[in-house]
């Protein structure tokens, strides 16, 4: 029984040996694992000092967000230009259509057309030849009567003063002229002038002439002065007139003649009428085309707003829409210098989220819009051609429009930069050692956290971003 506390003992010793075992294998587990994981004190300064960052590469991208509308590239609400009975709607809602097609028409058309038509005849051809030869004569007469007035020197002298100072006209419009050739155009022009006031003068002075009788038994002389016509200044006015008259009515008939010659496919716009004939052609173009409603550009019809024998006037009949989509978006004023011409945009529509589109800022309106109660800069872009997504008008879109990009760039926080002169920067570089070196560089695009470095760095460089 004295003996039994022993093996008890024995027991107490093994069992603490055991653990004190285990606690120092854990301690050097423990040391082990902190020596690995501790970091030397220039991995510290290089990678772990929240004062110092890494140049790396990256993209750098400076845009702003805006909301808006697809919208066609061009619209127009189509109205007759006068009162009648809607006799024809050659075209129905969602039709594609094009330029110079016919979509409706009254019923006065038929009679207006039938009218405009018969001018292109052989009928209306030869009308207008005979307005052509009566217009010669006419100005035939009215020359005869003007070189009566002035004298057949004084006409050829009027032509060529007219045709020297054409020349003299052209020759100062033209900036590769010399200034001799315009000095001997002057010249010519003053030599016109010289002797058409001698011949004008000339003539007028042989209108009154003198003449002596002498009586051979008395030898008395007697002089009688006769005045053959006494020109006044609107005998002169009267018949310049007439005579500017005749040229016009003649340009008018030949133009005329020229119109009706080319046919009615060629009388696309309105005329300037020069004379009765031109009028009478533009008179009958004029109502046949308000008659009927064309197409100005090829387009699909989105509207149609009246029926067959309804009375229509100048309110819209139908609305033509261009197929090329457009997007007309918001931005806020604040991003003003982010809406520039030329700018890319990325567009996308709600109706297709994972398929956004391409395109390119085309105009900036010149004054802001309030929407919302807020002012807003208006900004159109053009999406790209191959657009290949069902767009309609009035789509919601969310458009980012990209002032700036940069891929695969040299990129450093923004407050590692110091300005050191205007438009000039540096950043400090952390050097091996830990010491700081302030380094020039060039910048490139920035935003709110970065900026591009053009030149003056390298990747993997640490640069600080105290202050």
């Amino acid at each position: 029984m004295e003996n039994s506390p022993q093996p008890s003992a024995k027991k107490s010793s093994r069992t603490h040996r055991v653990r004190n075992f285990f606690i120092l294998i854990l301690l050097v587990v423990i040391a082990a694992g902190a020596y690995f994981a501790w970091p030397s004190q220039n991995v510290e300064t290089a990678t772990s000092d929240p004062t110092t960052a890494k140049v790396r590469t990256g993209d750098l991208v400076v845009s702003a967000i805006g909301a808006g509308t697809i919208v066609p590239a061009a619209q127009v609400n189509l109205s007759f230009q006068t009162n009648g009975v809607l006799a024809a709607m050659d075209v129905a809602v969602g039709d594609t259509v094009t330029a110079g097609q016919v979509l409706g028409r009254l019923e006065e058309n038929a009679q207006a057309e039938a009218d405009f038509q018969a001018l292109f005849s052989p009928q209306g051809l030869a009308q207008a030849e005979v307005a052509v030869s009566d217009a010669e004569i006419a100005l035939t007469a009215a020359q005869n009567d003007w070189i009566n007035l002035i004298g057949e020197e004084a006409w050829y002298w009027e032509g060529q003063l007219s045709q020297a100072q054409a020349e003299l006209d052209a020759l100062r419009q033209d900036p590769s002229a010399t200034t001799e050739q315009i000095a001997e155009a002057q010249s010519r022009v003053d030599t016109a002038q010289g002797w058409l006031a001698y011949w004008q003068q000339l003539h007028a002075d042989e209108l009154e002439t003198t003449y002596k009788v002498i009586d051979f038994k008395t030898k008395k002389v007697t002089k009688y002065h006769f005045v053959y016509y006494e020109l006044t200044d609107q005998e002169l006015m009267t018949a310049r007139t007439a005579l500017e008259l005749a040229l016009v009515s003649l340009q008018d008939a030949q133009t005329a003649l020229e119109i009706i010659q080319a046919g009615p496919d060629a009388l696309t716009a309105p005329l300037a009428a020069l004379g009765p004939q031109m009028a009478r052609i533009e008179k009958a173009r004029q109502a046949f085309e308000r008659t009927r409603l064309v197409a100005p550009f090829d387009g699909t019809i989105t509207s149609l707003n009246a029926t067959l024998g309804q009375n229509v006037g100048s309110s819209p009949v139908m609305t033509l829409s261009t197929d090329q989509m457009m997007v007309r978006f918001y931005l806020d004023e604040s991003d003003l210098t982010k809406a520039v011409v030329g700018n890319r945009v990325i567009v996308t529509a709600e109706a297709y989220p994972d398929a956004p589109l391409d395109g390119k800022i085309v105009m900036v309106e010149p004054t802001l819009q309030t929407v919302d109660g807020s002012p807003v800069v208006v900004v159109w872009a053009a999406l790209a051609d191959e657009t290949e997504s069902a767009l309609l008008s009035g789509m919601s879109v969310e458009v980012e429009s990209i002032a700036g990009e940069a891929r695969d760039a040299l990129l450093v926080p923004i407050q590692s930069l110091q300005l050191v002169a205007p438009d000039s920067y540096a950043v400090n570089l952390v050097l091996p050692d830990g010491s700081l070196e302030l380094t020039a560089v060039t910048v490139g695009l920035r935003d709110y956290a970065n900026a591009v470095i053009l030149s003056g760095l390298k990747v993997g460089d640490v640069v600080s971003t105290a202050p």
